[in-house]
């Protein structure tokens, strides 16, 4: 050890094991995040809600040539658009 280390040292070990707790805590949840973020179009929850924004082209585009059968908006289900 370093001198003048060697009580510091005695006293800060069982740091240790809370700080190695918190670090594998911190790894583990930003690797959740990753997993339910990984793929944005597999149409769940969290995901993009690509049928209600290519409708919604559809509606704008079809109103930009005049067209008088413009299809519903697609309405969400459980407050949740898909």
């Amino acid at each position: 050890m370093l001198p003048g280390f060697e009580k510091l040292g005695s006293r800060l070990i069982w740091l240790t094991i809370p700080f190695c707790v918190l670090v594998s805590w911190v790894f583990h949840t930003i690797e959740k995040v990753g997993e339910s973020n990984e793929n944005p179009f597999e149409g769940g929850v969290n995901d993009i809600p690509l049928a209600a924004i290519s409708r919604t082209i559809e509606i704008d585009l079809k109103d930009m040539l005049d067209e008088n059968d413009l299809p519903e908006p697609i309405q969400p289900i459980n407050n949740i658009l898909m």
